[in-house]
C-alpha cells in the first residue's frame, strides 16, 4: 500500500514562486555567457533531485520542491565555465551533507546551496575563484553561442570586485581623461585601470562583466527579488535590515578613508550581494522565525560581510556571512522568545 500511495514530489507553492523569481537570472546567464549556462542549471537540478530521491525514497517520503530552488541557486552562483565534476560534487554535498544528514527538508541548519558552494570553494579554489568567462557583447549577447569561454578551459582572471579590492581598478577623480569606457576582462597583477564610477555602475546593473553566471545583472536580480519582496515570499525584515546596515556601514567606512571599502553603491550592486540578500539569506528554513531575530540576523550578516569582503583574503564574504548567520539563527530565536516570555511574566506579576 505504501508503494501505491507514494508521491514523487511534495508540492510547495512558496518554492514555486522562488523558481519564478529566479527565471530572470537564468535568462541573464544565458544572454551573457551562452546556452551552457542553462545546461549547468538543468544538470545541477537533476543531480540535486536524484540525490534527494535516494534518501527520501527510503523514508517513503516525496522529494521536496525546494530541491529545484537549491539546484538553481547553486548553479547560478557558479562560474559560467564551471567543470561538471565540480558542479556535481558540490551539488551532492549540498543535498547529502547540508540537508539529508539533518533529517531532510525543514530540518537543515545551513542553506544547502551555500554549504555546497563553500565546500567546492575550499576544495576547488582555482575553478571557483580564478577562472571566468567574459560577458558577450552585442544586441544578441551570447544567444548564438554555447559558451563565451574562448577555449575549452576557462580564462584565468578575476572578477571586477576582486580587481577593485586589490587596487587594480581605480575610480577616476574629477575630469581625469585617462579612463577606459569598459571594464577589461583581463587585468595583469601589476596593472591598474582607471574607470569612472558610472562605468562600473552600468556594468553592474546590466551584468555585462565577468562573474558568476546568474548574479552579475542587478536588473535581473531586482526583477526577481522585488517579486519575492512584494509577494512576501521572502522576509522583508531580513532584506531591509541587511541592505540598510551593509550600505550604511560601507559608506561610513568609505567616508573615513578605510581601504579597500568602495562605498555604499558599488558594494551593494556588486559581488552578488543583492542576489544573496533576496534569495539566500531569506531561506525560511535556515533563517530565524521571529521578527526581532530576523532583524538581528540581517544586521549580523551585513557586519560579517563587510569584515570578510574587505579585510580577509576571501572575496566572497556574503557566502561565509550567511552561513555564520545560519549558525546563530536558532539561538537568536531562542533569545528573543526567552526575552518575550520574561517580559510577559514580569507584567503578570
Amino acid at each position: 500500500m505504501a508503494q501505491k500511495n507514494f508521491k514523487l514530489l511534495q508540492r510547495q507553492p512558496i518554492n514555486r514562486r522562488v523558481i519564478i523569481a529566479l527565471l530572470p537570472c537564468i535568462a541573464a546567464g544565458i544572454y551573457f555567457y551562452g546556452w551552457r549556462s542553462l545546461f549547468v542549471v538543468l544538470w545541477a537540478i537533476l543531480v540535486a533531485f536524484i540525490t534527494e530521491y535516494i534518501f527520501t525514497r527510503k523514508r517513503n517520503k516525496p522529494v521536496s520542491e525546494a530541491v529545484f530552488v537549491s539546484g538553481t541557486i547553486f548553479a547560478l552562483i557558479m562560474p559560467p565555465s564551471v567543470p561538471l565534476h565540480v558542479l556535481t560534487i558540490g551539488m551532492v554535498f549540498s543535498i547529502m551533507f547540508a540537508k539529508e544528514v539533518f533529517g531532510g527538508f525543514g530540518r537543515n541548519i545551513f542553506n544547502p546551496a551555500l554549504a555546497g558552494r563553500c565546500f567546492v570553494y575550499v576544495c576547488f579554489p582555482i575553478a571557483l575563484t580564478s577562472s571566468w568567462s567574459p560577458a558577450a557583447d552585442g544586441a544578441l549577447g551570447a544567444l548564438k553561442m554555447w559558451t563565451t569561454a574562448p577555449t575549452a578551459n576557462a580564462v584565468t582572471g578575476a572578477s571586477p570586485m576582486a580587481h577593485l579590492k586589490k587596487g587594480r581598478i581605480i575610480f577616476a577623480d574629477g575630469d581625469n581623461k585617462k579612463t577606459v569606457s569598459k571594464i577589461p576582462f583581463k587585468i595583469a597583477q601589476d596593472q591598474a585601470v582607471t574607470i569612472k564610477r558610472k562605468t562600473l555602475y552600468i556594468s553592474q546593473l546590466t551584468g555585462r562583466m565577468s562573474g558568476t553566471m546568474g548574479v552579475t545583472s542587478v536588473i535581473a536580480v531586482l526583477i526577481g527579488g522585488l517579486y519575492l519582496f512584494i509577494t512576501k515570499t521572502a522576509s522583508r525584515k531580513i532584506i531591509l535590515s541587511l541592505i540598510i546596515t551593509y550600505a550604511a556601514l560601507n559608506q561610513i567606512l568609505y567616508s573615513l578613508g578605510v581601504e579597500p571599502v568602495p562605498g555604499a553603491l558599488p558594494a551593494v550592486l556588486g559581488g552578488g550581494f543583492l542576489f544573496g540578500t533576496f534569495f539566500m539569506a531569506t531561506d525560511p528554513v535556515s533563517a530565524p522565525r521571529t521578527g526581532t531575530a530576523k532583524i538581528f540576523y540581517g544586521i549580523l550578516i551585513a557586519v560579517f560581510t563587510i569584515i570578510i569582503r574587505n579585510f580577509s583574503i576571501f572575496n566572497g564574504g556574503l557566502m561565509f556571512s550567511i552561513l555564520i548567520g545560519n549558525m546563530f539563527a536558532p539561538i537568536t530565536d531562542y533569545a528573543v522568545n526567552a526575552w518575550k516570555t520574561k517580559n510577559v511574566t514580569k507584567e503578570a506579576l
